[in-house]
């Protein structure tokens, strides 16, 4: 499931936030090798993937200039402690970015 984006300010450049999790009801053990795939950086493999219905991340995807970053904070499982949760949240929220301007 993927909440509907919503547009954020990072530092001085704007973007989308979205939140990625899977639904209660999906059988993850009969999905390929127990992992329901995410995304992934190849056609044949999945780099990214959730292993539990517990699993939830948040996504930012900002426009630096004509350039994309994405960067994300995850929940890998909910025996994880909330404040470290928190503290991870926290880090995320500050991250800003500083373009360099190259000259010729």
């Amino acid at each position: 499931m993927s909440t509907p984006p919503v547009e954020v300010v990072v530092g001085d450049y704007s973007g989308v936030e979205f939140d990625h999790s899977v639904e209660g009801d999906v059988d993850i053990k009969a999905c390929d090798n127990g992992q329901f795939c995410v995304h992934s950086e190849y056609s044949n493999l999945c780099t990214r993937w959730y292993s539990s219905v517990a699993e939830r991340e948040t996504y930012r995807v900002v426009n630096l200039n004509g350039q994309r970053a994405m960067f994300w904070v995850v929940q890998f499982h909910e025996s994880i402690n909330p404040e470290l949760t928190r503290e991870a949240r926290a880090v995320f929220d500050s991250i800003v970015f500083k373009v360099r301007q190259f000259t010729s």
